[in-house]
């Protein structure tokens, strides 16, 4: 089967599906995106259910699939448009969160909670709600009510620490520490908190002391070292920030943003601005698309000094949520990276970082309204003003708002000539409304942008294949598929892509076959992939064989009607007619294009004939 982008971001390759099919998105990331914004690269996809307190009775939120078994009409419609009874409120908040609906959630249980204020499970729900949803002033309130009734609450404790230190008392910080046991994720969080509360203290001594335990963990070690470095730094000893800054960056080819930002402000202040400048560079041959070095690099030339990347306490605090929130896989650990990116944004609103972070957040949940909100809070005379700005397009375009986000990208492909990523995000947004000769230009554009194509720049290659085959200029698409195969020779997608499409045509079928069944070996699982190369063996008349690869690929993709009718074909061609059938009414049932169920009718009553198949199908 030829597979089509489902959707891209920046050419992101989220879920391949059959021509005109939408599919599932996936989790490729883009070339040019200029995350992670990871502060070290750990991960920890063993803590994400980091809310979890230890009493039975506190359990955790629901997962997103979860399903209720009875849902309230209220839950459809927003809390200030309903009344319903308390029973009804806490229905409706527990689907608005499967939904990941978190305001209506947090709304919808706070409600809930007025009726049953002594509810531990039901107020630590709620908590945690109002956190993620960055309603700060109700979870302080819900926070001292929680331990009221619980006085060993992780995290109504963790809460209160924050405020304290937010309101610059930190001896009270540090008493809240002794209620929070140091297990989970909490065994690197809480060394770092306590590194900054001490800092708060006045006792830098004591905070280099305290971060010590990260440093024996072969995991954690990186923590340590940039903690240390920023905590040294703060307090005027150069010869060790500059030790411990060293081994961050070096944790890491090249770096992560937020040791690279540091280090190079640090070497900055120090006047060494050619170290830095190397600094810099490693990055960008690390990240060579990226977008916050911009304004770094015309800072050094105009003799600009920055300030410290942690210029307070508070903020060194801020920089331990971040830490655990961007380390925290998406997929699983969205609720507790939403918890910890809100808490860094709380004690340091500048934090563009931060809130680029919850912004991602929030679109890997599909909350793109909100999201959007988030990005355009972002200040722009911030470095991520930018990556915030083409975030905010991507978002109006996710919210069917495709005119909006269409001009957006247009202003911004005119305002810098220099950059191919707007260009690529408005190529994507013009296909996803299947104007391909507009998303073909806009992907030339980018590849006119693009000094040299590198190995990476194979999907934008690939992309613009795609919308020059639907607008049926075939030599220029199969230009761009064997562009494509020249910077990634073994790339399964764009071999699958262009293997099917020259069997579709009866072109080059031997050389098809082989792409195909090379892309098979390098993505077995893929129902899709595999499904092409039943096709491939179909269209060669070798139906036995093809009759298997097209059963395998239904087990794998068992709701697609392109792959159903596939098998059904197959079937017809060994003489398996009663199989044929039920497999076309199953294609029927799964809701094929108007064209493609028009074909299988006439199959279903006249067979695989050439009355019943489209004018020039072999």
């Amino acid at each position: 089967m030829r597979p089509t982008l489902d959707r891209f971001v920046g050419v992101k390759i989220l879920r391949f599906s059959r021509t005109k099919r939408d599919g599932k998105p996936g989790a490729a990331a883009p070339w040019w995106r200029v995350l992670p914004v990871v502060a070290l690269a750990v991960p920890l996809a063993s803590c994400a259910q980091l809310m979890s307190e230890p009493e039975s009775s506190a359990e955790p939120l629901p997962p997103p699939a979860e399903q209720e078994s009875a849902v309230p009409a209220a839950a459809n419609e927003t809390p200030a448009a309903v009344s319903t009874s308390p029973l009804g409120s806490y229905l409706a908040g527990r689907y608005a969160y499967t939904t990941r609906d978190i305001s209506s959630a947090a709304e919808y249980m706070s409600r809930a909670l007025a009726e049953d204020p002594d509810n531990q499970s039901l107020l630590r729900r709620t908590l945690i709600l109002m956190i993620a949803d960055g309603r700060f002033d109700q979870a302080r309130d819900l926070a001292r009510q929680l331990i009221a009734l619980d006085p060993e609450s992780m995290l109504g404790h963790l809460l209160l620490l924050v405020e304290d230190a937010k309101a610059g008392d930190f001896e009270a910080a540090k008493e809240r520490l002794v209620e929070i046991p140091r297990e989970g994720v909490y065994a690197l969080l809480l060394p770092m908190i306590e590194g900054w509360i001490e800092m708060g203290r006045g006792d830098s001594a004591a905070a280099i002391e305290v971060l010590q335990p990260l440093a024996s963990h072969s995991v954690f070690g990186p923590y340590f070292d940039f903690h240390a470095g920023l905590l040294f730094d703060l307090v005027e000893q150069p010869a060790s920030a500059e030790e411990h800054y060293g081994k961050a960056v070096k944790a890491v080819p090249g770096g992560t943003l937020r040791t690279v930002a540091a280090y190079g402000a640090f070497l900055e202040r120090a006047g060494r601005l050619d170290d830095a400048r190397a600094l810099y560079q490693a990055y960008l041959e690390q990240n060579p698309d990226t977008l916050w070095l911009e304004g770094i690099l015309a800072r050094i030339e105009e003799g600009r000094k920055p300030e410290r990347a942690v210029p307070t306490a508070q903020a060194g605090l801020a920089e331990a949520f971040f830490g655990a929130a961007s380390a925290l896989p998406q997929d699983n650990g969205g609720d507790a990276g939403l918890l910890y990116a809100r808490l860094a944004i709380y004690l340091r609103p500048d934090f563009w970082e931060a809130q680029i972070l919850i912004g991602e957040i929030l679109d890997s949940l599909s909350r793109h309204e909100e999201a959007f909100a988030v990005y355009r809070q972002v200040d722009a005379r911030s470095p991520f003003s930018w990556t915030a700005r083409l975030r905010a397009a991507t978002n109006l375009a996710a919210l069917d708002r495709v005119e909006e986000a269409e001009q957006t990208l247009r202003n911004m492909v005119a305002e810098r000539p220099d950059r191919a990523d707007t260009a690529i995000t408005l190529g994507d947004t013009l296909r996803m409304r299947e104007s391909y000769a507009g998303a073909a230009e806009a992907y030339g554009i980018a590849i006119g942008r693009t000094p040299e194509m590198e190995a990476r720049h194979w999907s934008l290659l690939y992309a613009r294949g795609v919308t020059f085959e639907r607008t049926d200029r075939w030599p220029l698409a199969e230009a761009d598929f064997l562009a494509a195969l020249e910077l990634q020779p073994e790339q399964p997608l764009v071999l699958n892509y262009l293997g099917y499409s020259w069997i579709e045509k009866g072109m080059n079928l031997q050389r098809a076959k082989e792409m195909i069944e090379q892309a098979v070996a390098l993505r077995p699982n893929d129902g899709y992939i595999v499904d092409s190369l039943g096709w491939a063996l179909y269209r060669l008349g070798e139906y036995e064989e093809a009759v298997d690869r097209l059963e395998h690929s239904v087990e794998l993709l068992s709701s697609d009607p392109i792959i159903n009718d596939h098998l059904g074909d197959a079937y017809w061609r060994v003489g398996r007619r009663m199989e044929a059938k039920f497999q076309w009414h199953r294609s029927l049932e799964l809701g094929p294009d108007v064209e493609l169920a028009a074909i299988i009718r006439r199959k279903l009553v006249k067979g695989l004939t050439a009355e019943a198949l489209p004018e020039g199908t072999p």
